[in-house]
């Protein structure tokens, strides 16, 4: 399967347009020059679309809320010039992170599936915020101005199949000179991966996070190296790490540091679990292990064993014993959105649907537009034959995230059961044209057009849409 979409990827992007020799060269870092600035943002937009074609991208909303609340934390202490960040979640269990050019981060579930608290899994996030901040993707960029056109091709077809199946498929799958110019462009220099280690740990500690989570995360990957010998994480492959590094990261920490402990979330053990339970053995193994945990343990350590086994109870289609497990953990943490929605999820999976609809709608009231009360109540919608409702949940959700195209594939099925035909057209046009296919993407907003009536109140809307899918669709058929 990673073969096929290596070589599938490596087709589309080999027919990039050519870029001319003088536009080629990119001017000082932070001037405004035309790569620095629109060349990037625009091999961010290819990589997000080839992402959103072919990588496995997570549509869970609780681990996307949690990393967008990660990188909002952080994001005011970094010294961006942008800080429109586009977070992307790929579901592989391989430890990796990354950035790309035109403000994405990413990363595998697999990271938080191996950082076991959350100041370890935010240093990796911090070192990524800070790769962006610097524009060490710029600066490599500007060593390879000589570069052609081809060479250019594969730089973006290795940043692609390293975001999504891992440096060494990225790398491996393109012969010849090619694959050094992406091995060099992947491959952070000694002096970069330094400068985003200081300027993560001076991130990390601004945002209240405990600065010391970056070595220690470091040294957790370190030790995963040495026990898969050829076979070291995906993340090293990219980002060297040392011995020495590792100790001088340690060194700044006491720079930064201010208390003696910090505390830590109860959010990123949930968001742990589910991953955990995913990636992991089969649920069952977990039930045990769970509850040994919670029985060993006392404090957060012993209310996120708890909400694990509660998991992998539902997981297992033992609902009903889970929904106690759940309640306590509220009782504790009143109105916790994510312990609402997995009590939920515990309440649908009992037959219990309806009070678990009557659950969310009441913790919505208090936190309107929110994406996990939401997005789990339209599922739960849909499940009870409300199309209407859910539609209508999924259309506020697209209005806060129109770039999530399995957003408006839910909508383009909840508008189609409910009957709503323009609906239907215009949410498939959206997903499509976010996949890169702007050609189906302006049949779907004609056909809208042509289904809406006279007064419709989306007709401009649905105008604009197609312009703007005919213009992209020129703009293909030139290159």
């Amino acid at each position: 399967m990673r073969r096929a979409i290596a070589l599938f990827l490596i087709l589309c992007l080999i027919t990039l347009p050519a870029i001319p020799a003088s536009e080629n060269r990119l001017p000082a870092i932070g001037s405004g020059g035309l790569i620095a600035g629109q060349q990037e943002r625009a091999i961010g937009q290819q990589v997000l679309t080839q992402l959103r074609r072919n990588a496995p991208l997570v549509s869970d909303p609780m681990l996307r809320e949690y990393f967008e609340d990660t990188l909002h934390r952080m994001i005011p202490h970094a010294p961006l010039q942008d800080r429109e960040i586009t977070p992307l979640i790929i579901n592989e269990p391989s430890l990796n992170a990354f950035a790309v050019p035109g403000n994405i981060i990413g990363i595998h579930t697999g990271l938080l599936r191996t950082a076991e608290t959350e100041h370890e899994f935010a240093g990796v996030v911090a070192h990524e915020i800070a790769h962006l901040s610097q524009r060490h993707y710029a600066r490599r960029l500007e060593q390879q101005e000589r570069s052609t056109p081809l060479t250019i091709a594969g730089i973006l077809a290795g940043l692609i199949l390293t975001a999504a199946t891992g440096s060494e498929a990225g790398i491996a799958a393109i012969a010849g000179t090619q694959a050094m110019a992406i091995d060099q462009m992947l491959r952070h220099s000694r002096a970069h991966e330094q400068e985003a280690d200081r300027l993560g740990i001076e991130i990390m500690a601004r945002a209240g996070y405990d600065p010391a989570g970056m070595p220690a995360m470091f040294e957790r990957m370190l030790s995963q190296a040495r026990l898969q010998g050829n076979r070291p994480p995906e993340y090293l492959s990219t980002h060297p790490l040392t011995e020495s590094r590792v100790a001088d990261t340690r060194a700044r920490v006491s720079d930064f540091r201010t208390q003696e402990s910090y505390d830590q979330r109860l959010a990123y053990h949930l968001v742990r679990n589910r991953v955990r339970l995913h990636h992991g053995e089969k649920p069952e193994a977990f039930i045990s292990r769970f509850r040994d945990e919670r029985d060993k343990r006392s404090g957060l350590a012993a209310d996120a064993a708890q909400h694990g086994l509660a998991a992998a109870l539902i997981a297992t289609d033992r609902a009903e014993e889970a929904i106690p497990h759940l309640r306590t953990l509220l009782e504790r943490y009143e109105g916790d959105i994510f312990l609402v929605a997995e009590l939920a999820r515990a309440l649908r999976g009992n037959d219990e649907a309806g009070d678990a609809a009557a659950l969310l709608e009441r913790h919505l009231d208090r936190h309107p537009r929110n994406l996990t009360l939401s997005r789990t109540l339209a599922d739960i919608r849909m499940e009870l034959n409300q199309p209407d409702a859910a539609a209508r949940l999924y259309e506020k959700l697209t209005r806060d995230y129109p770039g999530d195209a399995t957003l408006w594939n839910d909508l383009s099925e909840a508008a189609g059961r409910a009957g709503h035909l323009v609906e239907v057209h215009h949410a498939r046009g959206e997903r499509l044209l976010l996949l890169g296919d702007a050609e189906a993407a302006a049949r779907q907003f004609r056909q809208a057009l042509e289904r809406a009536p006279a007064n419709h109140t989306r007709k401009a809307l649905l105008r604009d849409r197609l312009e703007a899918a005919n213009e992209r669709a020129s703009t293909n058929r030139q290159r």
